[in-house]
């Protein structure tokens, strides 16, 4: 890669990406999840939006406010370590930019249906031509080939045709979403996709095109059910919080609103300690319950008998009580109480970063410790068009005069065109789907 990390201040020399460069053209969570855990590991990640084109994930937050746009939580949450710039790549001059970048990067990273870079003439063969070591991570919902090409969709139809939910919900229930999983395991895979391509140039010099379908990707995690049906012919039923051979297993009321504790038991051994540590009550000793085979048969039963004893108590003394007699179970804590959750703050995991507009919070950082090569959080997620200056100046060596024309021309710039901060909230909406609601 030509050129260095420009985060200033910030020492990259230790981070695993040091000197990698992405271009950046995802939106929503699937892509900018993949080039934010690049980010996360040095590399320089140029996020590119337009201001007739924001991400849409940005619309997920406070608005109608003149900086309504900059307050979607999932927003921050997902380009940290990110560079910002607006590109209008609907316009030439907008599109040669982008190949200047191209030429001086190792990495892009889209998440488009297909025919969207084709239309822009950025797709793999041209980009290629621009830079032969390039690798380009296209992430469209259902890959670049096949009859579902051109289709555009989200995280929850990912899921849906992924067959999770179909094994997800209660035995007399519908199937249920998992709370749109797809994303972040689409943004997984692409990331270790691209360190795949990148250990591949380091031993041969040749870039290449990963072609990632985000609903395959989410199909990988079906591996169990998938393998059942091909191997035995049956198809895995829901089973709500129940295990299919251990008794019990579930979730289970505790004192408070909506406050829960997990408890499996998987031998017989643990359900003497289990019945031990609940004092033994006379429940414990009938027959149904003398074996696995009749406790999953009583389950119903044992499931309200259970909860008789853990709603009288607090999620944390129950969890303490039965984990210290040998007993698998945990409280289930809500997003609230992880962020005081003594455990992540002894492992130092939220991160205290001040973002401009939006203030400091806490932010969870990476997952992964390094012994060597400590990874951080370094920069909060871009305010829109933050870095147009930093990006077209420092990195691509352009003159003020030339800045200000791209600027004037709406090729660049760091209000969204037609924000309707002005408009009352049923208003403000509609004009947004009309902006903002249709497909690049």
């Amino acid at each position: 890669m030509s050129g260095h990390s420009h985060l200033e201040g910030m020492n990259l020399s230790s981070l695993p990406l040091r000197g990698i460069r992405v271009v950046d053209a995802c939106i929503y969570w699937a892509g900018p999840m993949a080039s934010m855990l690049l980010a996360d590991m040095g590399a320089e990640v140029i996020k590119i939006e337009s201001i007739q084109r924001i991400d849409y994930l940005r619309l997920l937050g406070g608005w109608p406010t003149p900086d309504g746009y900059e307050w979607s939580a999932a927003f921050n949450g997902t380009n940290r370590n990110k560079y910002g710039i607006t590109l209008n790549l609907n316009n030439p001059r907008g599109r040669e930019i982008f190949k200047r970048l191209v030429e001086i990067s190792d990495i892009v990273t889209e998440n488009f249906s297909p025919r969207v870079m084709e239309n822009w003439g950025l797709h793999y063969e041209v980009l290629k031509g621009i830079n032969p070591r390039l690798i380009m991570l296209s992430m469209p919902g259902f890959g670049t080939t096949g009859p579902w090409r051109n289709y555009v969709t989200y995280g929850p139809n990912i899921e849906m045709v992924s067959g999770m939910p179909t094994i997800s919900g209660y035995p007399d229930g519908e199937p249920m979403m998992t709370g749109y999983i797809a994303d972040p395991i689409a943004g997984l895979m692409g990331a270790v996709a691209v360190m795949t391509a990148l250990q591949y140039r380091h031993r041969t010099g040749e870039g290449q095109r990963i072609d990632m379908s985000q609903m395959e990707a989410a199909t990988t995690f079906m591996g169990g059910p998938i393998m059942e049906y091909a191997m035995n012919k049956r198809l895995q039923p829901r089973r709500g919080n129940r295990h299919p051979v251990n008794a019990p297993h579930g979730v289970y009321r505790c004192q408070g609103d909506d406050q829960w504790v997990t408890i499996t038991v998987s031998s017989e051994e643990e359900w003497t300690r289990f019945c031990n540590a609940i004092g033994n009550p006379q429940w414990t000793h009938e027959s149904r319950f003398s074996d696995n085979a009749g406790r999953c048969e009583n389950h119903d039963d044992l499931d309200i008998l259970i909860t008789e004893w853990t709603c009288q108590r607090d999620k944390h003394e129950v969890t303490e009580l039965l984990q210290a007699a040998g007993v698998a179970a945990t409280q289930v804590l809500s997003y609230a109480d992880t962020l005081s959750d003594a455990h992540l703050e002894a492992r130092g995991f939220y991160e205290t970063i001040t973002r401009p507009v939006t203030g400091t919070h806490p932010y969870p950082g990476f997952p992964a410790k390094f012994s060597e090569t400590p990874i951080s959080i370094r920069k909060p997620a871009p305010t829109l068009g933050l870095d147009n200056e930093h990006v077209l100046k420092e990195i691509l060596g352009m003159t003020a005069d030339e800045i200000k024309r791209l600027e004037e021309e709406e090729i660049i710039g760091t209000i969204p065109q037609g924000w309707p901060y002005s408009m009352d909230a049923d208003e403000a909406i509609s004009k947004l789907k009309d902006i903002y609601g249709k497909d690049a």
